[in-house]
């Protein structure tokens, strides 16, 4: 029946009262109801759950795409494969196959119905590495102690003196290009300009220098300053006396590396394990004069003065075993240069007083070596004497091709310019003291060890290039003036400098040049063609006995190997040094030590290739040569009579005007100069004081 509206509205409230009553008393289960939902939500029977899956070992010696002859009712051997020793095949009665090194031979084999393998071989790569260091320090300081009555020169002097030595320097080292060759077209081309070029090159003709230069079989050995030596000059032994007393504190004790114990080969299992090692502390001689210990001072007593004994390395070492093969075959020309080239410019030119002269040392040390790897016929003499079998030849090959050139370039420059015009005026006033403005220390660093291929055969369709280019420059200007007030002169020491060039290029292996043979070339004019297989008369030939996989690569262009190092040292330590003592030694008993010299300029430059003796049949033209150039141009005379540096200067300007108004075949290689600062604020330490 129907309601009246007042009748409808009544009982619906009713009924919303009597429902929130309910849910009032049932509150306490129904929240739980709601939560138990919640937490466990209706999944779509579509939706992929993902599922992660980890493999704690890889599957290794699977070989694909591996198939077999039918063996039919013929007996089959179970042998071991040579890719997966843990694994047995059942193979025909096939000749053995030896396992290949597994740096070039991939691990798996074809097998044809025939039983023969066919083998894959990965290529070789290219490497290049271009390396550019230079550093620049500008250490020009002024310290005033005094009553500023001396009277300095300025420093901008010097470093035109400075630009003026390191311009000497570049006329005295061009006797040969210093262009680098680059791979590519003109790569043969530039390499036998460069072969031309030291044929014909003669030492400088500049007045004042000692220069020797050495061609081909007579660039190789040791020599030190253009003399023949038996063994090489060591470092260590040639540091300046300021610097060596600082090596040999730094210097660990022998058989020892820091606070590491070191054991040999033979005694490293018994050895006792090292002690561990202890961190030095980073605050240890930053809490003044006195070391809280031991109570002394980080000097020697007395006062100390130091404006020189800065200390400029650059070091190069490239290790190299990246291709090589017993057997070459060159369809073009080869073309193989080792250069040495060293110079050193010294202008150490003191004024004042000055106590016993030491004179600085000057040195250019080279090694030219290579060192063959077949043994001399008398050791295999009993061998051979006694009968043998039959010479095992290759049963199998693979050849792999480079479409293109294949490289392997290291460029290495380090140039350091440093400027250490130091002026002090100085009142000592008590018993110890110690000033340093110098000791500056720079040092570029490049060791690279890169290790590659071996092969038995190598075809090159092009040339095969091998250039070692090791170029040293050290210039050092060290004229310090040094004067005094007082009744008696202390210690002063204004030379004892080092100029050391070092380097050295040594092979494993040496290569031995002969005429192409007919079968050669027409290996080379196949495989140029797109040939990918060799005729059996060649890949059986005599000189591969006892090789079973003979493991051949054919470059399409050029094979160019070079290492190219420029090492340049520039150092300007004119220092300016007014001492007044007045009577303080009468007085006091104190002494004084002022060292403006004992400065060292360093580089050392090694490349070592590592290889095997090879055979190399050339189908065009052999460039093979050696170059050592060594020159110093040394200057300790304030005489006028001795060196003049503008002179000079002019002189190399006129040696090099062929050079700089002939027409440009290049980017200009001009020398690297410091800059002066754009800034106009006052630095106390690195300008000069109005």
């Amino acid at each position: 029946m129907l309601m009246d509206k007042v009748t409808e509205m009544v009982a619906h409230l009713i009924g919303i009262f009597e429902t929130t009553l309910e849910e009032e008393r049932m509150r306490d289960a129904y929240e739980k109801f709601k939560a138990l939902k919640k937490a466990d939500p209706d999944n779509d029977p579509l939706a992929a759950q993902s599922i992660v899956f980890k493999a704690k070992y890889s599957l290794e010696g699977f070989t694909p795409k591996l198939q077999y002859a039918d063996a039919g009712t013929e007996a089959v051997n179970a042998i071991n494969s040579p890719f997966y020793p843990a694994a047995f095949y059942p193979l025909l009665s096939l000749p053995a196959i030896a396992a290949a090194p597994p740096d070039t031979l991939s691990h798996y084999a074809q097998v044809w119905a025939a039983g023969a393998p066919i083998f894959t071989l990965e290529p070789a790569s290219s490497v290049v590495v271009i390396s550019i260091q230079s550093a620049f320090l500008n250490d020009d300081d002024v310290l005033l102690l005094g009553n500023g009555d001396a009277q300095f020169i300025d420093p901008g002097v010097f470093l035109a003196q400075q630009q003026q030595l390191q311009l000497i320097a570049t006329a005295i080292a061009a006797p040969v290009s210093s262009e680098v060759i680059h791979p590519g077209e003109t790569a043969t081309e530039n390499a036998i300009a460069l072969h031309d070029q030291i044929a014909q090159a003669e030492a400088t003709p500049i007045a004042g220098v000692a220069a020797t230069m050495l061609h081909g079989a007579e660039a190789f050995g040791k020599h030190v300053n253009g003399e023949s030596v038996e063994d090489m000059p060591v470092l260590v032994d040639l540091w300046p006396d300021f610097l060596a007393e600082d090596e040999a504190e730094e210097a660990p004790a022998e058989g020892s590396t820091g606070t590491y114990s070191v054991a040999s080969d033979d005694t490293a299992q018994d050895a006792e394990p090292a002690s561990e090692h202890v961190f030095p502390d980073p605050f240890e001689g930053l809490s003044g004069a006195q070391d809280s210990e031991s109570g002394d001072a980080p000097w020697e007593e007395g006062n100390g003065i130091v404006t020189g004994a800065n200390t400029l390395v650059n070091e190069v070492y490239i290790a190299s075993g990246w291709l090589d093969a017993p057997v070459f075959s060159v369809m073009g020309d080869v073309v193989n240069l080792d250069v040495i080239a060293q110079v050193n410019v010294l202008m150490d030119i003191d004024y004042g007083t000055f106590g016993q002269f030491v004179a600085s040392t000057v040195m250019n040390a080279a090694a030219l070596g290579a060192t063959a790897t077949t043994p001399d016929p008398e050791d295999d003499a009993e061998a051979a004497d006694q009968p043998g079998d039959d010479p095992t030849l290759p049963a199998h090959w693979a050849v792999t091709r480079i479409d293109g050139d294949l490289i392997q370039m290291n460029q290495v420059q380090q140039y350091s310019f440093v400027t250490d015009t130091d002026r002090a005026e100085v009142t000592l006033q008590g018993a110890d003291a110690f000033i340093g403005m110098g000791e500056n220390a720079v040092f570029n660093l490049t060791d690279l060890t890169e290790l590659g291929y071996g092969y038995d055969l190598i075809v090159v369709g092009g040339s095969m290039i091998s250039v070692n280019w090791i170029s040293q420059v050290n210039v050092m200007l060290d004229n310090d003036m040094m004067t005094f007030d007082g009744v008696t002169t202390a210690n002063f020491g204004g030379g004892d400098n080092l100029l050391f060039n070092a380097a050295s290029i040594n092979s494993v292996g040496v290569d031995t040049y002969g005429q192409m043979q007919a079968d050669a070339r027409s290996v080379g004019e196949s495989l140029a063609d797109g040939d990918t297989d060799l005729p059996r008369s060649v890949a059986q030939d005599s000189v591969f006995e006892g090789i079973d996989v003979l493991r051949v690569l054919y470059v399409e262009g050029d094979l160019t190997t070079i290492n190219w190092i420029e090492q340049t040292n520039v150092l300007g330590d004119a220092d300016q040094v007014h001492l007044a003592r007045n009577d303080l030694e009468t007085a006091t008993g104190a002494t004084a030590t002022v060292t403006t010299g004992s400065n060292a300029t360093i580089n050392i430059a090694a490349i070592d290739e590592f290889g095997i003796d090879s055979a190399v049949a050339v189908n065009g033209d052999v460039y093979d040569d050696a170059l050592l150039y060594q020159a110093e141009l040394v200057d300790t005379n304030a005489d006028p009579l001795g060196v003049d540096l503008s002179a000079l200067a002019t002189e190399a300007v006129a040696f090099l005007a062929d050079d700089m108004i002939g027409p440009e075949t290049g980017p200009a290689d001009a020398p690297i100069a410091a800059t002066t600062s754009e800034g106009t604020t006052p630095d106390v330490m690195q300008t000069m004081l109005a």
